[in-house]
């Protein structure tokens, strides 16, 4: 299992290992404001069906928006709402397809704790001086995967895989009755090199995207007579000189 690292670690650890795992009690002590937390894990429960997993599956829940960030200034602003698409090289289960996805909401947009991690995260990235100057590219997810008794909840149907972005990061909000979801890191020759588990609000883990492969393993319930439910944020961060919207 991997080990926790400080706030102040997480550049060093991008840049060496390719990952970073951060603990919630640790990203609280560094974030302003986490008096919002609350209201933002809330959003979970207004996310959309996934309408592309096989075989009628239901154990993904989403909601999907683009932000446009300056690292200079320090701001960004949500981009106009557009189906969500990865190579079929990137995601061997729903690549090469453009889905519609429920867009963020206004209130999860305005919320003071989403508006800092994105800056928070992109400020501990090992981002060269000079890409500063550029637009970056910030793809939000919001996924809520749920198992139950006949069901198990798969966070990545897709395996061992990339996201073709240059860093992210992943923000547990919430896990209720919920064993497994095992996150799993891979050099790229994917040979496993760290295994560790996200099991309370706000553990994170970072990750430099061209270094590190990664998956998790399926959630399973606890207890049969509720379901499992593992709620995450998943910040995607990719530099877009001359950017335009479209």
């Amino acid at each position: 299992m991997a080990v926790a690292s400080s706030t102040k670690q997480i550049s060093d650890d991008l840049a060496g290992q390719g990952y970073s795992l951060v603990r919630g009690a640790e990203m609280r002590a560094a974030l302003t404001s986490t008096a919002y937390e609350a209201e933002l894990a809330a959003e979970w429960d207004r996310l959309g069906p996934d309408n592309y997993l096989k075989d009628n599956a239901r154990f993904r829940e989403r909601r999907y928006g683009r932000f446009l960030y300056s690292p200079r200034a320090k701001s960004f602003r949500l981009l106009a709402h557009q189906p969500y698409f990865q190579s079929e090289t990137a995601n061997r289960y729903a690549g090469g397809i453009h889905r519609v996805v429920e867009p963020v909401t206004e209130a999860a947009v305005k919320n003071p704790l989403m508006r800092e991690l994105v800056e928070f995260d992109f400020d501990h990235f090992p981002v060269e001086d000079e890409r500063l100057d550029h637009p970056w590219l910030v793809a939000c997810h919001q996924f809520r995967i749920i198992a139950r008794p006949e069901e198990i909840g798969e966070p990545t149907p897709e395996g061992v895989h990339r996201d073709e972005i240059d860093f992210g990061a992943i923000h547990l909000m919430s896990r209720t009755n919920a064993d497994g979801g095992i996150s799993s890191v891979y050099d790229n020759d994917e040979r496993l090199t760290a295994q560790f588990q996200l099991q309370g609000p706000m553990d994170t883990m970072f990750w430099a995207d061209r270094k590190v492969l990664h998956s998790v393993s399926p959630i399973t319930v606890v207890d049969p007579s509720a379901p499992a439910v593992r709620d995450i944020l998943i910040l995607g961060y990719t530099c877009s000189p001359g950017f335009e919207e479209q």
